[in-house]
């Protein structure tokens, strides 16, 4: 085993290093490359656009020069009239290639090889100048090889007489483009040196964050660590200088307030926002080690809380939880376990009970009254499911519909589902909430109403809806309803009528935080049938909202 760790410590990192350092350096030069051509191609269409123009200007400027319409002239009556010498003058002042005179015929007057003179122009592109009388610019192919070529008709009284051509050969066009943006290539080197530059840096820095570890390293061991984190049974939270949460194991989230909920609510969540009591203590203990006694539900904590820090630089603190129950405190809950124990082999022995009855029935021929037996024991499971499965269309919420149904029935109390019930899905995040805002209603409105029996048959109606522009989730119960010193503080954390159980005043409190997050208001009544009645409304705008600031956040 250590020689697979020692392995997989000093090979892989080695691999994993250089192909970070070849993914970037390929990356920023793929990079590089792209902005450079493209640089290049923008560059380059501006460049010969320029020329061209400037190409077009000369030629223009040629065609209304006396001398030239002259020779042009002589030249359409005239064979084998030449302007050479006048126009390589002219041309040793310019950067251009070639400067070619025509006449109407398209036969050279000048050229910058006389053996070329009186012989016909080369090229198409020249034919639309003497027909038309139009300037034109194009990159064709002539005698001297390929070229920029802008062309300007010679007018005399109003006729196309002949046309000046004007080139840059497309070898001296790179030449000349290459002198202009020598610089372009010095920054594209000075950039390259740069990235390299940042990429060791940016090392550097990885290094001595991850403490000269290899990520894979870090990964592996991260992992381990979260595995061992939440296999350990005493809660743990982790929170930072300004007393957020940064982490927080599996038993944890089932100590604080709000045990229902994901981890990641918890994360970067201020500690107070859970337990007031615990930021206190926390922040009470100035970056020392220190033990308290805390009260969360029902259950006594020694809370220890441990400043962390790295390099004498402190982080945050760690807060440990360790149940703090008596003898007696054990033995309530053993108590709790066993009569729990004896409800399940009293399920069982009724059960069993039910299939003798069957066994005698089949035996006996009676088949009519077998049918009527099971359809008896089956109408209100079959009633449930199908008014579930044709309402509620959100499968976490129809989950613990159906869950409630069950402890219900174990509890001998009525469930009656409302036959207008109908919810659509929505997102897990949103479901999830829903579900833990019902299932703790119901649970409360069954123990309620379990407990009221000898005044009034246990019963516990659910209506679920949201055809309009709200969500509307309301639960009654047949329940003896809220007592009045508590009724006003019936939401706050720890604030319950239960004696029995560990966790009340836990419930109610997790309801309305989790209303408040959708903007959504929770109220309950006295009804004149004497029933209680929890009320939610939320606006689906709201849950939108919610959705999208969840989805913004990805926790």
């Amino acid at each position: 085993m250590l020689a697979t760790d020692k392995r997989f410590d000093l090979v892989k990192p080695m691999k994993f290093k250089k192909h970070l350092i070849t993914s970037i350096f390929m990356a920023m030069v793929l990079i590089l490359i792209i902005m450079v051509a493209a640089t290049f191609h923008l560059l380059k269409s501006t460049h010969d656009e320029s020329l061209k123009q400037r190409g077009l200007e000369l030629a223009s400027i040629l065609a209304l020069d006396p001398v030239v319409i002259e020779a042009v002239e002589r030249a359409n009556v005239t064979p084998e009239v030449s302007i050479r010498s006048y126009i390589e003058n002219l041309r040793a002042q310019t950067s251009v290639s070639f400067i070619v005179v025509v006449n109407k015929e398209a036969i050279r007057l000048s050229h910058p090889e006389e053996s070329k003179l009186y012989h016909p122009f080369v090229g198409d592109d020249l034919k639309p100048v003497l027909s038309e009388g139009i300037k034109v610019s194009t990159f064709a192919e002539g005698s001297l090889g390929p070229a920029i070529r802008s062309f300007s008709p010679v007018i005399s009284n109003g006729e196309v007489i002949g046309a000046v051509c004007v080139g840059i050969l497309t070898k001296e066009v790179s030449l000349l483009f290459l002198q202009s943006h020598a610089n372009l290539l010095f920054v594209v080197i000075l950039v390259l040196m740069i990235a390299v530059l940042l990429i060791i840096v940016v090392l550097s820095k990885l290094k001595r964050t991850m403490q000269y570890l290899e990520p894979e390293l870090v990964i592996k061991r991260l992992m381990e660590h979260d595995r061992i984190f939440n296999a350990i049974h005493d809660p743990i939270i982790s929170v930072s200088n300004d007393f957020t949460i940064s982490a927080i194991n599996d038993i944890a989230t089932q100590v604080l307030p709000m045990g229902s909920m994901s981890k990641q609510d918890y994360i970067g969540q201020p500690l107070s926002h859970f337990s007031s009591a615990l930021s206190q203590i926390t922040k009470a203990s100035h970056r020392e080690a220190s033990s308290e006694r805390l009260r969360l539900g029902k259950l006594d904590y020694r809370v220890c809380i441990y400043p962390w820090q790295i390099n004498q630089e402190q982080h945050g603190y760690v807060i440990i939880f360790l149940a703090d129950m008596e003898l007696n405190d054990l033995r309530k809950e053993l108590l709790h376990y066993k009569n729990y124990s004896e409800q399940l082999r009293s399920k069982t022995h009724e059960y069993s009970n039910k299939l003798n009855v069957l066994s005698g029935m089949l035996q006996l021929k009676h088949y009519d009254e077998v049918i009527e037996f099971i359809d008896r024991e089956s109408k209100g499971h079959q009633r449930i499911i199908g008014n579930i499965v044709r309402s509620i269309h959100n499968s976490l919420v129809a989950s613990i519909l159906l869950a409630k149904y069950n402890k219900a029935t174990e509890a001998n109390v009525k469930y009656v589902l409302d036959e207008d019930n109908n919810l659509l899905n929505y997102s897990k995040l949103v479901s999830e909430k829903l579900a833990t805002i019902l299932g703790n209603l119901i649970d409360n409105a069954i123990l309620a109403a379990s407990s009221n029996r000898n005044n009034a048959p246990p019963e516990v109606q659910v209506y679920v809806s949201d055809r309009s522009q709200h969500i509307i989730l309301e639960v009654q119960d047949s329940g003896s309803g809220v007592m009045p010193e508590i009724a006003d503080t019936i939401f706050d954390f720890g604030v319950t009528s239960k004696t029995e159980h560990e966790q009340s005043g836990i419930g109610l409190y997790l309801v309305n935080e989790l209303v408040k997050q959708f903007s959504g208001s929770l109220d309950w009544e006295r009804t004149e049938d004497n029933t209680t009645l929890f009320s939610i409304y939320i606006e689906k705008s709201e849950v939108k909202r919610y959705e999208a600031e969840s989805h913004h956040h990805d926790y």
